[in-house]
């Protein structure tokens, strides 16, 4: 069955009018009609299945199940470092797959100047619509908030993270992830924290330990900033549904 995201959907809702994209879609790619269903969901939480009963330029369809969806209880908060918007592209879709709660792109003291100019209000919307994107095709029924960059230093100057969790590519001072009791993070957030092209430097490595931060390492092999952020959510979420840390 086909998948369409909804922001405007919700438990009270029995028909649903889509946009003039989303109707030139069903009625001229799908080539759907009249008494088609459809499942749409809002992101959070919310899914139905709708039958399609008018059909002109704009699709008219009536809701007729819903079902409420619960996430996981950990919510893993993704902070990235800045790198090339087109690995970034990648990122969202990949971490939307594994279900991430939110997603900030970080400006480190690496992070490129190029890229961060380049990282507009437009590529953050693009971010967002590849976000549904990915939630569309891959069944998922959350989409993460895509927030505005934010500088590292200020993130932890500020105060405003949980349980932060610094991915470094260094064995020496950091712990493996294994060894990470996940059960504490139950019903809670974890803030991972991924760095760009030629990692951490030590003046943020050292700023995160003393605001108490974990340094984390996933191996010997030194992985590239885009592939680090995609396997170190993997196996958070295989630790967690595994019960293997």
């Amino acid at each position: 069955m086909h998948r369409f995201y909804f922001e405007s959907f919700y438990e009270d809702s029995e028909y649903i009018e889509f946009s003039k994209n989303i109707s030139h879609q069903i009625i001229n790619v799908l080539r759907m009609k009249n008494g088609d269903s459809i499942e749409v969901f809002n992101g959070k939480g919310l899914s139905g299945v709708a039958q399609i009963n008018v059909i002109t330029d704009i699709v008219s369809s009536e809701i007729i199940s819903k079902k409420d969806v619960f996430d996981s209880s950990l919510k893993i908060d993704v902070y990235q470092s800045i790198i090339k918007n087109s690995k970034l592209e990648l990122i969202i879709e990949k971490l939307v797959e594994l279900g991430i709660s939110s997603f900030t792109p970080v400006i480190t003291e690496r992070s490129q100047k190029k890229d961060i100019i380049s990282l507009s209000e437009n590529k953050i919307n693009r971010l967002k619509k590849i976000s549904i994107e990915s939630a569309e095709q891959s069944g998922k029924f959350f989409i993460p908030e895509i927030r505005s960059k934010e500088r590292f230093v200020d993130l932890f100057k500020e105060r405003k993270l949980y349980n932060p969790i610094i991915f470094y590519e260094s064995i020496d001072g950091a712990i493996g992830l294994n060894k990470i009791n996940f059960d504490s993070y139950n019903n809670s957030t974890m803030s991972i924290f991924i760095g760009p092209v030629g990692g951490f430097s030590k003046n943020e490595i050292n700023l995160s330990k003393n605001s108490g931060a974990k340094i984390v390492n996933i191996g010997e092999t030194v992985l590239k900033s885009d592939t680090a952020a995609i396997v170190s959510c993997a196996l958070i979420r295989y630790l967690i549904e595994n019960n293997l840390s």
